[in-house]
């Protein structure tokens, strides 16, 4: 986001790896009770912290305009982290930073907006944002480009935790990213576990220019709220795969490769939990017919103790007439 040029109680590793996990097989959520604490707010908490974040957009945007490496950087977590268009990840304010110096000075003197998309809370204190920056140069010259950001509140600041830009030419897409994740478009809709033992939903959708796939679970658990879980899947250039960021609404993020094998989708997952635990998993979607898939998690293990297997399947939901 405006570099160019110029990261689960209930672990959700990807998708339900743990978490439909949970309810399927039982295991206790040891922060099931933290969880059931984090209720997102009433309606009057979650619109005061969207218009914080709307005006802390407002204030980035100022300090953008303004040039100063300083400004620009006191709305960076220290341990946030950028990937530009091309997949190159950047790790740390200080890294970042350095970005910063080679493309501040074009954005000196520029009128700089930035424009919010869409907001959706995981919890109160984190938010993934979608949107755009325009800048219009002295010269009248303008350039925008797409952003997801991930927004994390410290005491009384909403801080920038992750930033990826997104593809701003519909041009470049088929080569760039759509091409490759066609393969994964038969997911695109909402989908229903059909087993008496979870209550899963899960909507799948194509972000804009079909630059990620975007997939939005909903876990229904009996003594807790709801877990929802968000998962980006894009094109990674610089390793040449398909690559997914998760989190989830207890505070958990993962990471995850994916390759095809036949009808199935293999994905190796990697996650860190709102206690700072590690864990990893390896889930398969398996592709049935046009109505019907069935996710698998095997090799699944959490602080490095193992975890059993876990397999539901999915039945596309029916369209109301």
């Amino acid at each position: 986001m405006l570099l160019r040029k110029h990261r689960v109680g209930g672990f959700a590793f990807l998708v339900v790896a743990a978490t439909a996990v949970l309810v399927v097989s039982g295991r206790p959520d040891p922060n099931r009770a933290e969880a059931a604490g984090q209720k997102g707010g009433d309606g009057s908490t979650r619109s005061t912290a969207e218009a914080e974040l709307r005006k802390t957009n407002v204030d980035y945007a100022a300090a953008l305009a303004a040039g100063s490496l300083d400004a620009v950087m006191a709305f960076w977590a220290p341990d946030a982290d950028y990937i530009d268009e091309a997949g190159k990840q950047t790790q740390g304010s200080e890294r970042i930073a350095a970005l910063f110096q080679k493309s501040l000075p074009e954005m000196k003197g520029s009128k700089v907006n930035v424009r919010v998309h869409s907001l959706k809370f995981l919890r109160p204190d984190i938010c993934l944002e979608d949107g755009t920056v325009e800048k219009t140069a002295p010269t009248g010259v303008r350039d925008s480009n797409r952003f997801a950001i991930v927004w994390t509140r410290t005491g009384d600041k909403w801080l920038i935790s992750s930033v990826r830009d997104l593809p701003s030419d519909t041009a470049d897409l088929p080569s760039v990213a759509a091409s490759y994740l066609n393969d994964l478009g038969w997911l695109v809709g909402e989908w229903v576990d059909d087993s008496p033992k979870a209550d899963v939903t899960v909507k799948v959708a194509w972000a804009t220019n079909k630059a990620f796939l975007l997939m939005d679970y909903v876990i229904k658990r009996p003594d807790a709220d709801p877990l929802e879980v968000s998962v980006r899947v894009g094109w990674d250039a610089r390793h040449g795969r398909i690559r997914s960021w998760v989190f989830d609404s207890t505070g958990g993020f993962a990471e995850a490769y994916w390759r095809k094998d036949g009808k199935r989708w293999i994905v190796g997952t990697t996650g860190i939990l709102p206690d700072g635990g590690t864990g990893g998993a390896t889930n398969v979607y398996e592709f049935v017919d046009e109505n019907t898939f069935v996710w698998r998690s095997t090799e699944r293990d959490v602080d490095g103790q193992p975890l059993p297997d876990a397999e539901v399947k999915f039945v596309r939901k029916a369209e109301k007439k």
